[in-house]
Parts: C-alpha cells; structure tokens; sequence
C-alpha cells in the first residue's frame, strides 16, 4: 500500500506525461475487436476490495477525472457487508485483515464509472486451486462469486485478475469462458515490467504492481519504458 500524497503524485505524472487513463474493456476491445486506444493508454486497477480504495482512491481519482476497475475479493465483501471481518492471505504482506469494502462502497464505484472486476470469491492461489481440486475447485470461485455479485450488483464482470498471479494453462481454458479477459500478476524481486501491447493474449494481460516496494524513479521509470514502446509499436 502507499500513501495518498505519494499516490497523487504518481496520477499527477501520469497527466504531466500525457498519459490516457482508459477503462479495461476498452483496451480488451482494442486487443479483441479492432478498437482504438489514444496514444499512452493505460488503466488503472485495485484489488482485493480494501476500504480505501473507495475511502481514498475514489475521491483522489474524482479530482484528476479518472476511473479505474476493481477487482474485489468477494467473501471480504460479504464479511464487510455483515459487519465483520476477513483474514486473506497476499502474496506481499502474507495474512492479513485490512477492513473491506461493502457491497454498498462497489455500487458507489459503478455509479461512479468504475468498472469491476472479479478476484475469485476466497483468494486463493488458482493453480493451487486446481491441483488440490481441480477443475471443480476453480469453478466453484467463479460461481460464487458471480452468484453474489449477480445479487448485490445485478451483473457479474466480464474482467478477471488472478490471485498472486498464480494460474496454468488449465485454468485459463477455465475461466476463459466466464471471462472476456485474464489479467496476470507478476510477483519477482528484483521487479521485472512487463507491458500489454498488440500481441498480448486476453488470456494474460500485463500489469504493473505499484506498492510501497516501488520507489518514485522506478515508477517515472517503468511509464517512460512504456511509453517508448508503444511509440514504437
């Protein structure tokens, strides 16, 4: 997690350098179905459902007129939404209980133009998943959790982001039916970047993880480093 000031000033360079901030599923269209993006397009994402990303982020983006997609861990929305708490396992901080969001915060998302995304319904890792039970174990994520956000937000995503990255071919040919897109997560020390571009499966999306871990050079770094490829693509 980083700190709004910090969070702030990486939005704010991401104006100055005139970067586009598009919705998921316009770049999933563009990769799909011969959209078009603006030059220096990018998205921005949350996960796992914390209270601040409605708390902090919501509002921080409201003044630079961005939106973003969430990707909620929906037993943590559950927990939150009946007044209780949920321990999950991440792959940065290892178990922890940092308060969620409610099914109420993700409609005040929606109705802000965010998109959201789906996260499983427990976090757990889904090649883990799979290989403890498999194909019925990975199914069951998707089902409930789609299950629940049918009942609270009356539609279920068409985006996915897996858990710590963690997938294999099996489960792509899973959730590829349930989803328009798969988002990866890279999870390497030192960090290595890796970007969407053209020739990017919807199976594997790119993303970059900007936490605490990522100082301020490395991320002017990074966005420059992608900005000189998509001048070059």
């Amino acid at each position: 997690m980083i700190g709004l000031g910090e969070f702030s000033r990486q939005m704010q360079f991401l104006r100055d350098e005139g970067w586009r901030v598009v919705s998921t599923s316009g770049i999933v269209a563009w990769l799909l179905d011969g959209g078009t993006l603006p030059p220096k397009a990018c998205a921005v994402h949350f996960d796992n459902g914390w209270l601040d990303t409605f708390s902090v982020a919501l509002p921080a983006l409201r003044d630079f007129g961005i939106t973003a997609t969430c990707f909620p861990i929906t037993s943590g929305i559950e927990a939150a939404a009946a007044g209780s708490s949920k321990r999950v396992r991440t792959l940065t901080e290892g178990q922890v209980e940092h308060p969620f969001m409610n099914w109420g915060h993700l409609q005040a998302l929606l109705d802000a133009g965010w998109e959201i995304g789906a996260h499983t319904h427990t976090h757990g890792k889904m090649a883990d998943t799979h290989a403890s039970l498999a194909d019925a174990g990975v199914v069951q994520e998707v089902e409930e959790s789609h299950r629940l956000f049918q009942k609270h937000l009356g539609q279920v995503p068409s985006h996915f982001a897996y858990p710590s990255g963690s997938r294999t071919t099996r489960t792509d040919e899973l959730l590829a039916s349930h989803y328009r897109s798969l988002r990866l997560w890279r999870w390497d020390w030192p960090i290595r970047w890796f970007f969407t571009d053209a020739t990017t499966s919807r199976l594997g999306l790119e993303c970059q993880n900007i936490d605490a871990r990522v100082p301020w050079e490395d991320f002017r770094r990074i966005c420059r480093e992608a900005a000189e490829g998509d001048a070059d693509a």
